[in-house]
């Protein structure tokens, strides 16, 4: 083998096995997959990524198709154990683990089961809460949630003497996190409140007793209303040049969207701010545009009387991109993702095959920090090396006009002062085929 190939095999290798002494993603599978111990309502899973530190979720249910169960491994290593709870006797469970490594790059295993066929005991282990609390309470109702380490059902007991709780309501779906309305409570009454958690087989779990005192108010309760919006104007710690983070307050507890565009009173994307009951609102948007206006309208829901509150007409401007780099640019951040940058986006160059046929050089890879890398959109990766993607400049070698490759047009520069009052750079000029094609756009 010749010294310059072996040369550029091992750039080629480093390139894509490193990063800042990150790992890369050359994965070839779970290994060692294995569920034992299965007793008490409860089963034990081990597996490795054996070249491949990652943490790991594992989704698991009784159909293949709704694995709508899960647990996690948080912990980043090559093996991993941990507990599947809440299994039922006599089933069969389906289950696939999902592996992510430190670069947030993830990687699914095949859809696999177990049975409980033969498990040793009943689940004799009680549910156990991970989280009560009291929502609100208004004059004539209360809105409570809980959530336990494993789905249950629910009854609340609840009256306004201590020692004798009277009334009850029964919660049937089994779900880890519940939300509950309670209504026709008397207005300016101390209650007391209790919890008390069923799982699939019985098991019960006790929660803390709740006092709590009713407004003394008649009738139904105040308006909804949406106050202390944020942002309205500039604002350096929420508004960013892809991102902006909406915060808002509402005096009833309830859900809410927000809708969003570029033009006002025409919102073209619509998002959930806020799934469960919520005082204090909050969501983050991104893949916005730089340097862009967008017009925004919320929408709270009220939970206690099913009403609504729109405001609209609120908006923000993003700013510009932190450090500006030119288009066609090849950047890479602390990761191993080598990145093409076209206008606004930044485009993955998958395999370092695709790399060398597009006739890029090694030493035109700039690192820049993740900061200003992450300025950029996720563009479409770049997976063929049969055309170049906009941003590139080329050349035919049997001409010397000079293109700029943009909406998937070769746009000829019309003159060398053109070429470099825009600020390009001759040596980056690809020479390519006759064989790849382009419409012909206007001048620069």
């Amino acid at each position: 083998m010749k010294t310059l190939t072996k040369i550029a095999l091992i750039i080629t290798v480093i390139f894509f096995s490193t990063g800042c002494n990150h790992q890369s993603m050359a994965f070839d599978g779970f290994k060692n997959i294995e569920v034992y111990d299965i007793e008490n309502g409860a089963a034990k899973i081990k597996w490795s990524t054996p070249n491949w530190q990652t943490k790991g979720i594992i989704y698991f249910g009784e159909s293949p198709s709704k694995l709508e169960r899960y647990t996690g491994y948080s912990l980043y290593n090559y093996y991993h154990e941990t507990s599947l709870s809440g299994l039922q006797k006599k089933k069969t469970y389906y289950f696939k683990i999902v592996a992510i490594d430190r670069l947030e790059n993830s990687k699914e295993s095949f859809l696999q089961s177990f049975s409980t066929k033969n498990m040793k005991k009943d689940d004799i282990i009680k549910p156990q809460f991970k989280e009560q609390k009291i929502l609100q309470v208004i004059n004539n109702a209360v809105a409570i949630s809980w959530a336990t380490n494993e789905e249950t059902k629910a009854v609340i007991y609840y009256g306004d003497e201590e020692d004798n709780l009277n009334k009850t309501v029964k919660v049937k779906s089994f779900q880890k996190g519940h939300e509950l309305l309670i209504y026709k409570l008397k207005s300016g009454t101390k209650y007391y409140l209790k919890i008390v958690a069923i799982d699939k087989s019985g098991n019960k779990t006790n929660g803390k007793r709740f006092i709590f005192n009713t407004n003394d108010y008649k009738g139904s309760g105040p308006n909804l209303l949406i106050s202390d919006i944020k942002p309205l104007s500039h604002d350096e710690e929420l508004i960013f040049s892809r991102k902006v983070i909406i915060n808002f307050k509402t005096n009833l507890i309830a859900k809410s969207v927000i809708q969003y565009g570029v033009a006002s009173e025409k919102y073209k994307y619509k998002k959930t701010v806020s799934k469960s009951r919520e005082l204090k609102h909050q969501i983050t948007l991104t893949r916005l545009e730089p340097d862009t206006t967008y017009y925004y309208k919320i929408t709270a829901s009220d939970s206690f009387n099913k009403k609504k509150k729109i405001i609209s007409g609120m908006t923000f401007t993003t700013g510009s991109l932190k450090k500006r780099i030119s288009s066609g640019s090849l950047v890479r951040g602390s990761g191993y993702k080598v990145y093409f940058i076209s206008g606004n986006n930044k485009l993955w160059i998958k395999s370092a095959s695709v790399f060398n046929k597009l006739g890029y050089k090694w030493d035109w890879i700039q690192t820049i920090d993740n900061v200003y890398l992450n300025e950029y959109k996720e563009g479409k990766s770049i997976e063929s090396s049969k055309i170049h993607p906009d941003g590139t400049l080329i050349k035919y070698s049997h001409s010397r006009t000079v293109y700029l490759i943009e909406n998937k047009k070769k746009r000829p520069f019309s003159s060398a002062e053109s070429f470099v009052e825009k600020g390009y750079s001759w040596n980056r000029i690809m020479t390519v085929s006759k064989n790849e094609k382009y419409k012909t756009g206007k001048y620069l």
